[in-house]
């Protein structure tokens, strides 16, 4: 690949077709220079988009592909080189029947995705899937089966975001049960190779509940399981759209954005604006939205109608750019695929990103996968979603405890009355800051500093080794400097982050809030 003038060109190697190269610094006389380049190698231009601060084009020669993608406000150019591509050929066909589109978030026994897609003419599309447990496989085809124009489903594409176990397992499972009983006409993802430890050294790792559970091992099952459907294989790229019957899915991001910035797995996900039944859907799989620089590359174009939150609303990337991303995408539904006690009580509401878009005046409604859900498109939100969201944010922060406790009758000279016991229930850290009140105002000390780890029971003295006694930059208040008054009577309140339960075991809470 020759360079532009002296600007870095980053070269990658995806798998054994596909190399991508990044350019930073880029501006629009080097996505110039290189369309140049590939129509003067004979390449044949396919494709041709322009937008305010994007552009994309696509060339052909023989059965390989070229795909350009330049970003102007990230001063960006991508070129990806596909050897073998099926790309310009996928013309799919509808089936001439013609039916409600609908979209099924299918009920997993643990976290993880399985979203369904009736099409107008009956066929699905079908987005991961879940882990390998037998009870998700069977919902997947019997939602399928229930759901399906014809006696036979027929998938027009499965659609792999990345590879995790708890999206891309299930169809190892599903293929050996209920493989023989559709069909699958196409599948969609794009993969690193099993064994690309140079990039992604995670896939080595296993998850220890699960037995064989890592990527180096299921993706070459992936790839068998595959060959008895005798189904074409698309590698999504960015900037591609793939349209299944009246459904058109437009590729806004995958490997090809991250792989030379990030060793992270989830960064890889395919994000994707799917059109069907005039309403938009942004399905972002466990994005990271700071790896992508998603909100910075298309703006306003992210704008949905439906949003299916990224990382099951455990937070992929920064928090900022998960608000900044939920701020431009706007959305009135939101998909969580997670149980209501992670969403609202253990995890998700503690992720700053998540708990912006529960809070958020236009989400109209939130569908948790607390039960399995079929909506028919086009989707106009419950009218009470959003008072339903709101008990549940007030409830589910509620069975935490509280974030403030007040205990009073204390003494200074029975060390005991420093001893509290701190229980966090939650998959978040707390920070719990203390202060000391006493008669005289002279001899109060403020922000002590805990941190009591998630899903722990601690005990610990407020004045011990466990709590910092200095934490901040500034404070002439601070226990190092003031100490602790001999044979005083003091009051003590706790300010957590979050809600969590703080007992004594002389004393009751005076207050709680």
């Amino acid at each position: 690949m020759q360079k532009y003038k002296d600007l870095e060109l980053i070269e990658n190697k995806e798998n054994q077709d596909c190399t991508v190269y990044c350019i930073n610094n880029a501006n629009k006389d080097a996505l110039e220079y290189y369309k140049s380049l590939y129509e003067g190698k004979g390449y044949t231009k396919q494709e041709e988009r322009s937008f305010d601060t994007r552009a994309f084009a696509s060339y052909s020669d023989d059965n390989n592909g070229v795909f350009l993608n330049y970003f102007e406000n990230v001063s960006q150019l991508y070129i990806v080189e596909e050897a073998n591509t099926l790309y310009f050929s996928q013309n799919d066909q509808c089936s001439g029947k013609s039916v409600t589109p609908q979209i099924t978030q299918i009920k997993l026994e643990d976290y993880g995705m399985s979203y369904v897609i009736r099409m107008g003419d009956g066929r699905f599309v079908i987005i991961d899937g879940g882990r390998e447990f037998e009870p998700d496989a069977t919902r997947l085809y019997e939602c399928l089966k229930k759901s399906s124009a014809g006696d036979r489903p027929c998938v027009a594409s499965w659609i792999m975001t990345h590879p995790h176990s708890d999206h891309f397992h299930c169809f190892l499972t599903f293929t050996e049960l209920y493989g023989s009983q559709i069909d699958v006409q196409s599948f969609l993802f794009n993969f690193p190779e099993k064994d690309d430890f140079e990039h992604y050294p995670s896939l080595a790792n296993g998850d220890f509940r699960f037995k064989d559970s890592s990527p180096f091992i299921n993706i070459p099952k992936m790839y068998e399981a595959i060959e008895t459907y005798g189904a074409r294989i698309y590698t999504a790229h960015t900037g591609q759209t793939y349209k299944f019957a009246d459904a058109t899915f437009e590729i806004l991001s995958s490997m090809d954005d991250t792989i030379h910035v990030t060793q992270n797995v989830n960064s890889m996900s395919l994000v994707i604006r799917m059109t069907l039944a005039d309403q938009v859907v942004l399905w972002t799989a466990d994005s990271s939205f700071s790896d992508t620089l998603l909100p910075e590359k298309y703006g306003n174009y992210l704008k949905s109608d439906m949003l299916q939150i990224p990382h099951h609303g455990f937070q992929s990337g920064t928090a900022e750019a998960q608000v900044r991303t939920f701020e431009i995408v706007a959305p009135e539904v939101a998909f969580l695929p997670v149980s209501d006690y992670n969403a609202f009580t253990a995890l998700c509401i503690f992720k700053k990103g998540t708990r912006y878009l529960m809070e958020y005046a236009d989400l109209k409604e939130l569908i948790t996968g607390e039960t399995q859900k079929t909506i028919d498109l086009p989707y106009k939100a419950d009218a009470a979603g959003q008072i339903k969201l709101q008990n549940n944010v007030k409830q589910g922060l509620a069975s935490n405890g509280a974030y403030t406790h007040v205990f009073t009758g204390l003494h200074t000279s029975k060390e005991e009355d420093f001893n509290f016991s701190f229980l966090n229930m939650t998959h978040s850290k707390a920070t719990v800051w203390i202060e000391l009140y006493f008669d005289n105002t002279d001899e109060n000390v403020r922000a002590i500093k805990l941190e009591v780890g998630s899903l722990r029971l601690m005990d610990a003295s407020i004045i011990g080794e466990l709590v910092d006694p200095d934490a901040l930059h500034f404070n002439w208040l601070s226990l190092k400097r003031r100490g602790v008054s001999e044979s005083k009577p003091f009051a003590v309140r706790f300010m957590s982050d979050i809600p969590i339960v703080i007992t004594h075991k002389e004393h009751k809470a005076t207050y709680m809030a």
